[in-house]
């Protein structure tokens, strides 16, 4: 009879060793072995640009996992999130972005406004799995950021991994790296009429004579204006060519060197101010003349 605790007291160990060998069951696990995004230039029209995410997947076996992993592949608010958008950024500046599965938008499925996971289903025939899938990244047209700098983003992406059995599975996540080029642009929208210049000879104030132009240039973007040549004469009366901001304005805004002007991402009016000096006799020899000068080149730089 006194041995039978110490009977008990075994069964009760082997129990305890049963209990913790369970713990030791392999499982399936999954890895974002890379998320692949070219760098963009907006040029503030919309833009849409595809990305991969790529991944690998484990299992100990069928008989232990099961034949199948489901992947739950998240995508995280990035480092730049504000009130339901995820943004790309330089310093102060940002502009929002989103990321798109299919037609439905990529999110974590628990931050504002940003969608939720990529489900994934991962077949085997051993017991490793490799796969990918694509991503939109996508920004709005007319955003108007300061151009001529790089914005930035990262985003985690992993999530959650479910195996046929329910056997334990762990995610290794991976980094989305978002980056966007603002491009500087300038155009001249409406370019200037041929400037007529009054002018009677001997006349005892200058003549002056002008035509409007409209150019547009992305925010913050320097640029220059120049005419070339500067000065022409036409019918024997010398004149002199000007940029402004005013109509007939004294003011020269013409540069070769500096750039000078900053755009705003919007169309601006500026004007081919042109001008002779008084007091010229010219070569009418009729009552009146009209006769071209020489072609003047505007140029704009940036």
């Amino acid at each position: 009879m006194r041995r039978w605790p110490h009977a008990v007291r075994a069964a009760a160990l082997l129990a305890l060793a049963l209990i913790f060998g369970g713990g030791a069951r392999a499982a399936g696990t999954c890895t974002i072995t890379g998320v692949v995004l070219a760098g963009q230039t907006y040029t503030n029209a919309a833009l849409n640009a595809t990305g991969t995410v790529n991944y690998r997947c484990t299992r100990t076996s069928n008989a232990v996992d099961g034949n199948r992993i489901t992947f739950n592949v998240t995508a995280g608010p990035g480092v730049n999130y504000l009130a339901g958008s995820r943004r790309v950024a330089n310093g102060g500046n940002a502009m929002a972005y989103s990321l798109i599965t299919g037609v439905a938008a990529w999110g974590d499925g628990v931050t504002t406004g940003l969608g939720n996971a990529n489900v994934v289903t991962v077949n085997f025939t051993t017991n490793s799995a490799s796969g990918s899938f694509t991503f939109t990244f996508q920004m709005a047209a007319a955003l108007n950021p300061l151009t001529g700098r790089t914005y930035t983003d990262s985003a985690a992406v992993g999530g959650t991994c479910t195996t046929a059995k329910a056997t334990p599975c762990s995610v290794t996540p991976g980094t989305l790296a978002a980056s966007v080029t603002a491009a500087t642009t300038c155009s001249i929208v409406s370019p200037p009429a041929s400037v007529a210049l009054a002018y009677a000879a001997f006349q005892a104030a200058a003549a002056q004579a002008n035509r409007p132009f409209t150019v547009n240039c992305s925010n913050g973007g320097p640029y220059r204006m120049s005419v070339s040549p500067v000065a022409g004469t036409a019918a024997g009366i010398a004149y002199g060519l000007k940029l402004g901001t005013a109509a007939n304005g004294a003011t020269d805004i013409s540069s070769t060197t500096a750039y000078n002007l900053a755009g705003t991402g919007a169309a601006v009016t500026y004007y081919v101010n042109a001008t002779a000096a008084a007091g010229q006799a010219g070569t009418c020899a009729l009552a009146s003349c009209t006769q071209s000068g020489p072609s003047h080149t505007l140029l704009l730089e940036y």
